[in-house]
């Protein structure tokens, strides 16, 4: 029950069907199970009451708080530790002071769950440096432009929160930790930012030691085609005359001077030698 100081009543639900009856019966319906389906972190404020849905890394994402005048409610699959409020203790007795307590432990338990989703993903960025891989650097991309996209939303979020004024979230009464809040926020989006244009670095330096290994091929291929296009054409002049002498003509007077046979070998080399000389130059050879 209330007793008379804004915001003084808290009641945490593991179920969102408990949790969604609760805030009925303050005098609020709400479609709170299509809320939950929403991939992506906002707050609704009104004059009434403040809606935030915050989604971090796990099995069930969904931190969704409810807060009003007097009530505050706060549905999680796993809410915040008891010791994180411990902290505050001194805010309890304050206007405001238990939902502006509960709304920055349940960003904060987010903001954790980022960075590990982060750390995780830095992890699997030094396995994939190694050892690159097409399907798993889109992968890689995915996860990293939808962790930035929730960290940017985040980050948007605390902002509005410090900015706006909002009652029931009284952000003056922990400005230094939720400054320590916003700042790790921006921070966290800077390193997703960063991680995200590694990325790219790295499949543009894939590519370019790609092309690099396949221009070395290429040219490998090309002195090799040379260098055979340069035998063939050695061999294919003393082949030419050889085969003059292989026709099988009735008049042939070449074939009865004694010193052709000598000429025709000594004309050999010497086109052959003339075209190694020539092919050498070239750098053919």
């Amino acid at each position: 029950m209330p007793t008379g100081k804004p915001g003084t009543e808290l009641q945490v639900f593991d179920d969102l069907t408990q949790f969604s009856k609760a805030v009925e019966v303050a005098g609020f319906a709400f479609d709170f199970q299509s809320l939950t389906k929403l991939n992506i972190n906002f707050f609704e404020p009104s004059d009434r009451y403040l809606i935030l849905n915050i989604k971090d890394y796990g099995d069930d994402p969904n931190n969704l708080l409810f807060l009003n005048e007097d009530k505050t409610f706060l549905y999680s699959k796993v809410p915040p530790p008891q010791k994180a409020f411990e902290t505050f203790e001194k805010v309890y007795s304050k206007p405001y002071g238990k939902s502006t307590v509960l709304a920055f432990v349940t960003l904060n338990k987010a903001l954790t769950s980022y960075k590990k989703k982060l750390e995780a993903l830095i992890n699997s960025m030094r396995e994939f440096e190694q050892n690159f891989d097409a399907k798993r650097y889109r992968e890689l991309t995915f996860e990293y432009a939808a962790l930035y996209d929730r960290v940017e939303d985040f980050n948007d979020i605390v902002i509005r929160l410090e900015e706006s004024g909002i009652k029931e979230v009284e952000t003056r009464l922990i400005s230094f930790d939720y400054s320590v809040l916003i700042a790790e926020s921006a921070s966290l989006l800077d390193r997703c930012r960063n991680r995200l244009n590694m990325l790219k670095d790295i499949a543009r330096d894939h590519e370019m030691q790609t092309a690099t290994e396949f221009n070395k091929r290429l040219e490998r291929l090309n002195v090799l085609i040379m260098k055979l296009t340069a035998l063939t054409i050695i061999f294919m002049t003393p082949n030419i005359i050889a085969g003059h002498f292989g026709m099988n003509f009735a008049y042939m007077p070449e074939l009865r001077v004694p010193w052709v046979y000598p000429a025709v070998i000594a004309s050999q080399i010497a086109i052959v030698l003339s075209l190694i000389v020539v092919f050498r130059r070239m750098k053919w050879l």
